[in-house]
């Protein structure tokens, strides 16, 4: 059972790893666009950190088995801090994005073993709200990072980037001291099956949020100040998105627990969608930052929305398994995002983006309309999903 204690320590190491990955977003995107570097060769770089995510997340469940969670997330969250350190050194293209690569590895390190306990470890009435905990520990770091690495960062200075690597240090030495979870043996047998049918809204969703989070955390800032704001005051908008995420976080979580997952689930992507549509078109500072705010509490309500669906479905003993995958198509979603973004803006404009992101909502929902969801399994997901059904991890989630 996860104890306050070991659940107030993972959110912590998860806060301050969140907010040098906040900050190193921003500076790593504005030390390159103050060298003149185009948006495509920016894109690129952080395209590189998703796929370092994406592959590290692979070997995470062996990597667990050997180092134990623990000792597996200390070690990312530490490796996270070094990179980020050494990214200013980087002196042309391969270099900065094999740093990246280097700090997407570390993150998957980070990140998948302390979701595997707090999912494993939480009471079954509980999950999606310690999830949700976790959520917003990311989001507050995270968003602290962007705002702060938004003020930090001086042209021509590299101080941002040991501000933003030195959380993420002590986050590493504090779960290596402090943190000594249950240890469960991955089951024996067939590997966990990737079934596809099954669990297709989930998995999507991860690909998807990915794909948003990876373009808009590197561009969202760039587009503002192009429509005539400071870097300061749009720095001040992106906290707004964050704030959106923290503020709702623990409610939507409270609603999937009583309504289901699915049901709140798709409702953001709707309200995300007319996001991405109406944005582009505000001009004021006010209603851009209400706009900005909804966006940011439903786009970061789906990730553990996704990850509680998948919880639901798969076994204890393979959790890690299940997670390294998610987080995986979450990062290949995130290396397109910033990548087709990047280029999107060089060759139509800033408001590209926003447009490239609907079309790839528009894409997963039209997926799950191909694949179909008979009522029957819909109203069992859901009340699998409240809790209402104790039978084994379902097959016919979609």
């Amino acid at each position: 059972m996860l104890t306050t204690r070991s659940l107030i320590l993972i959110c912590s190491a998860t806060l301050l790893w969140a907010f040098s990955f906040g900050l190193g977003s921003q500076v790593v995107t504005h030390r390159l666009n103050d060298q003149d570097v185009s948006d495509t060769i920016i894109g690129l770089s952080h395209a590189f950190y998703y796929l370092g995510l994406a592959v590290a997340s692979c070997l995470v469940p062996f990597m667990t088995r050997r180092l134990g969670t623990a000792r597996c997330a200390a070690v990312g969250m530490i490796g996270a801090g070094a990179t980020l350190i050494a990214f200013p050194f980087g002196a042309d293209e391969v270099s900065w994005c094999l740093l990246r690569f280097l700090n997407g590895c570390a993150g998957a390190m980070s990140l998948v073993p302390l979701e595997t306990l707090v999912s494993r470890d939480s009471p079954s009435d509980k999950k999606t709200q310690h999830f949700a905990y976790y959520g917003v520990s990311l989001t507050v770091g995270g968003a602290l990072g962007i705002g702060l690495g938004l003020h930090w960062h001086q042209p021509g200075e590299i101080v941002a980037f040991y501000l933003g690597g030195a959380p993420a240090l002590a986050a590493g030495g504090m779960l290596a001291i402090l943190l000594r979870p249950r240890e469960l043996a991955e089951q024996q047998g067939p590997a966990f099956a990737l079934n596809w049918r099954a669990n297709y809204l989930s998995f999507a969703t991860a690909w998807w949020q990915g794909f948003l989070e990876g373009g808009m955390l590197v561009f969202l800032s760039l587009f503002l100040v192009s429509r005539g704001f400071s870097v300061d005051f749009a720095g001040v908008l992106m906290g707004v998105v964050m704030i959106g995420v923290i503020v709702f976080q623990v409610p939507v979580s409270w609603l999937a627990d009583r309504w289901g997952n699915t049901p709140v689930l798709l409702a953001c992507y709707g309200i995300v969608g007319f996001g991405l549509m109406g944005i582009p078109w505000l001009a004021g500072p006010i209603a851009l930052a209400a706009a900005l705010f909804v966006f940011g509490a439903c786009t970061g309500a789906m990730y553990p929305l996704g990850l509680a669906r998948l919880s639901g479905n798969v076994p204890a003993g393979s959790l890690t398994r299940a997670y390294a995958w998610y987080l995986a198509i979450e990062c290949i979603g995130s290396l397109g995002g910033a990548a087709v973004m990047g280029r999107a803006r060089d060759i139509w404009g800033e408001s590209a983006m926003f447009g490239v992101g609907l079309a790839a909502l528009l894409l997963v929902l039209l997926g799950w309309a191909v694949l179909g969801w008979p009522r029957r399994k819909f109203a069992e997901s859901n009340r699998a999903n409240r809790g209402v059904s104790n039978r084994a991890p379902a097959e016919s989630v979609i």
